[in-house]
């Protein structure tokens, strides 16, 4: 039996404030630990567009939870 290969498309980090979801972004991955148990508290230093057009400003505490993208069978 041959095994498959799939190549990962990347991941995308949700946000969010105050326990309310914000919106997400495609990134790199930056932890080892995905999902919910990976979650990290992280104070914003720069302008952060999300994919939903909405903004969070320098300086404001999210929560994050870093996902990765469905990938691709090479």
């Amino acid at each position: 039996m041959k095994l498959q290969t799939f190549e990962d498309l990347g991941y995308f980090k949700e946000y969010y404030i105050n326990g309310k979801y914000i919106g997400s972004i495609r990134c790199k991955k930056d932890r080892e630990v995905m999902g919910y148990y990976g979650s990290a508290n992280e104070v914003t230093n720069d302008l952060i567009l999300l994919d939903n057009k909405k903004r969070i400003k320098p300086g404001v505490i999210v929560r994050t939870i870093l996902y990765n993208l469905c990938g691709k069978k090479i």
